[in-house]
């Protein structure tokens, strides 16, 4: 193998380790992302729409907790619990109340992140910034 080629295979092999976690944290964030957009979408839905939507989003959660093991199971419980709180007060047409699960949501997931590898970390920030623009919004 002659110098230049070497330098190349250095180099490729360099910049693959550098470029693939940064690939990873960005999908994870935006992975995270489209969680809180559903999270969003719950709080947002008619009384028609509310099942469909509680599905997608439990769905959403259980795919990023699975790619990006983001959640314990007693976390997972805490989380359930406030959505289910949350479709409670939505049904209900009780905005207060709705806007208070979300926030509760919110710090629960804020909470865990310092137990998280760089990718959950990613993953949460992306869904902690969707989350916000429903929680200030």
């Amino acid at each position: 193998m002659t110098t230049p080629t070497r330098i190349a295979l250095l180099v490729t092999v360099g910049l693959s380790l550098v470029v693939a976690p940064a690939c990873s944290k960005y999908q994870a964030e935006k992975d995270g992302q489209d969680v809180g957009e559903q999270l969003c979408d719950v709080r947002e839905a008619s009384a028609d729409e509310l099942d469909a939507e509680l599905a997608d989003l439990q769905s959403a959660l259980a795919e990023l907790a699975d790619d990006k093991a983001l959640f314990t199971a007693e976390d997972r419980a805490d989380i359930d619990e406030n959505v289910s709180d949350l479709r409670e007060h939505v049904a209900a047409g009780n905005e207060e109340l709705a806007q208070q699960d979300l926030a509760v949501i919110r710090r629960s997931l804020a909470n865990i992140e310092d137990d998280l590898s760089d990718t959950g970390k990613a993953a949460v920030d992306g869904f902690l910034t969707a989350v916000d623009d429903c929680v200030d919004g």
